[in-house]
């Protein structure tokens, strides 16, 4: 295994166990060839780029050479996953900051404009013109009744005053208009418009 420019030599022979090794720097390099599947798996899984977790791998590894006087197997090994996370969350904190550059400024950013959308005004052109055939559908008088209230903004009191009628006639005229209207927006939402 090559580590940077230090060449670490295995031998089939020197397997790891949760013994202690000793200060043998075979049997060290025995434990990393074990573990090291586990560790390209681990990096892949957290970097999601192969070519990065073979660099993270190595990354690792080269930490690793700091800790090769460690005698105890179960020891490297739980030092071995530490300095694995340490070299991800390494890269992930390096991966933040290149993209800082990225940013732009709020002022300098194209704000959404206030302006409606195309999709939007359209659908709304469709909905006033939906509006606008139900109230010429409606029968005279509970047409009459609506604009006065809704248009021309007068009290149901008045309403009633100007067209000789009672206020519970204005209020059930002005519930019918408002009850076409909704049931009109209402087929009007179901359709798909080309």
């Amino acid at each position: 295994m090559l580590i940077g420019s230090t060449r670490i030599r295995y031998r089939p022979e020197a397997v790891a166990s949760d013994q202690a090794c000793g200060a043998d720097e075979e049997c060290f390099a025995g434990l990393l060839r074990e573990l090291e599947p586990g560790l390209r798996r681990y990096m892949r899984r957290q970097l999601h780029d192969r070519n990065v977790a073979d660099d993270a791998v190595q990354e690792t590894l080269l930490r690793m050479l700091r800790y090769r006087q460690r005698s105890d197997a179960g020891e490297v090994r739980a030092l071995f996953f530490r300095v694995a996370a340490s070299v991800v969350a390494d890269h992930c904190r390096q991966t933040r900051t290149k993209q800082l550059d990225r940013h732009c400024s709020i002022d300098d950013a194209q704000m959404a404009s206030s302006e409606p959308q195309p999709d939007r005004i359209l659908s709304d052109q469709q909905n006033l013109a939906c509006i606008k055939e139900a109230i010429r559908r409606l029968p005279s008088r509970c047409r009459q009744v609506f604009l006065l209230h809704r248009f021309e903004n007068l009290s149901y009191r008045e309403i009633a005053r100007q067209l000789s009628i009672s206020e519970r006639t204005v209020e059930n005229h002005i519930a019918h208009a408002l009850a076409v209207c909704r049931c009109a927006l209402g087929e009007n939402r179901g359709r798909t418009f080309k």
